[in-house]
């Protein structure tokens, strides 16, 4: 259990990385002058590259092994903080977030199947869980840290970033040292595709890709909007609060996750559909009441449910791919968590905001959303009653 151990460590400084920009947007926007549509640009780019990342390097990881992708994801995030270091204006921070994207691509899904490799037998339903609940506790580290940096110390726009390159030397130097999982190496085609068995199809796509796209919309938003929200309509000053709302959506669902470590995942999902659905109003109707505290409450509920998604998503996959495919079959699951949630219903929300208010986009997102939870939980859900996760599932 050391390795798997060590491993969560290397996955938890890599997720904070990818975040620490969330305080820092509505500084950004104030400086540079762009409207809420942009701010969405900041996540778009970001899932631009890490779609296509994790759908080839994913199955890569699986034929050449696991750490040379780790060790080259590391890298080229490394390079993006360098970039973000040097302050290069609006398009060098959307094309540093394009290098955050693939890096993010390339690790998410292969640190979690590298961790899940490295534990006993009976250990992966854990394993698989303490990967889902790191990814979260990692990426809501990343801004709660950043905006007590902004608001306490001083060079907010480099401190994070020069900080974060300390951590990755320091993750780098525990994969060197890790023994690779990956024995058999199988040379196959490496195609650009979302790849499931036939038998699990109307799982994925009526009950994971839904609901990932719902708990990664709560985050995006959460990650790219709400800050900005907190500032302008509550008229919030201190950035530690600003970065509170990208902590509190993430941790909180970490923290869920290890609560109910044995929760099944279908009731996993349930659980999150129904709180997330109805606790994301109370972010709208904090405008009103100019309360920030009814705003990070909604927000924390509303994380924790995610991260009861999340559990059950990861679950499935893990317990469905043998391991010469779960590092592509758990790329395929992050690709619809994020491509769902961090691209063209993000961009939506930012147009609607742009036209006719933050605010109102917000409560437009809790209605559709909320729709879309109850077709997943009556309807989708459904397709659940013919797996059989004990059975070996080849993924082709």
């Amino acid at each position: 259990m050391a390795r798997v151990w060590r491993t969560w460590v290397v996955l938890l400084f890599f997720a904070m990385g990818t975040s620490l920009i969330t305080p820092l947007i509505p500084l950004y926007q104030q400086d540079l002058g762009f409207n809420d549509t942009v701010v969405t640009l900041f996540l778009l780019c970001y899932v631009a590259a890490l779609v296509p990342s994790m759908l080839t390097l994913g199955q890569f990881s699986d034929q050449v092994g696991r750490r040379p992708v780790l060790l080259g994801a590391i890298t080229v995030l490394a390079v993006a903080q360098v970039i973000i270091l040097s302050e290069p204006g609006l398009v060098g921070l959307l094309a540093a977030r394009c290098l955050q994207g693939a890096a993010t691509g390339a690790f998410f899904g292969t640190c979690t199947a590298f961790l899940v490799d490295a534990s006993p037998h009976g250990q992966r339903r854990f394993a698989s869980a303490l990967a889902s609940i790191s990814v979260r506790l990692g990426l809501g580290l990343g801004p709660g840290i950043c905006g007590v940096l902004i608001q306490y110390a001083p060079d907010p726009f480099r401190l994070p970033f020069a900080a974060h390159l300390v951590l990755l030397g320091i993750a780098a130097a525990i994969v060197g040292f890790l023994p690779e999982t990956v024995l058999a190496r199988r040379r196959r085609p490496i195609r650009l595709s979302l790849e499931v068995a036939p038998r699990e199809r109307s799982v994925f796509w009526r009950v994971l890709v839904p609901s990932g796209m719902i708990l990664s919309l709560f985050d995006g938003v959460s990650l790219s909007l709400v800050p900005v929200f907190t500032v302008r309509e509550l008229g919030v000053t201190n950035y530690a609060l600003v970065g509170a709302s990208g902590f509190l959506v993430l941790v909180s669902g970490a923290i869920s996750q290890a609560l109910v470590p044995n929760l099944a995942p279908r009731r996993a999902i349930l659980v999150g559909l129904v709180v997330g659905g109805i606790s994301f109003f109370g972010v709208v109707v904090a405008a009103p009441l100019a309360s920030e505290a009814l705003l990070l409450v909604s927000v924390s509920i509303t994380g924790a449910a995610c991260g009861l998604m999340m559990k059950g998503g990861v679950d499935l996959c893990t317990e469905i791919a043998p391991v010469e495919h779960r590092g592509k079959l758990l790329s395929a699951y992050y690709v619809a968590c994020y491509l769902g949630g961090f691209s063209v219903p993000l961009l939506a929300v930012g147009v609607i905001a742009d036209v006719v208010g933050l605010t109102t986009a917000l409560l437009v997102l809790a209605i559709t959303s909320a729709c879309a939870a109850i077709w997943v939980g009556t309807v989708g859900i459904r397709a659940l009653a013919a797996l059989h996760p004990r059975d070996p599932v080849s993924v082709s």
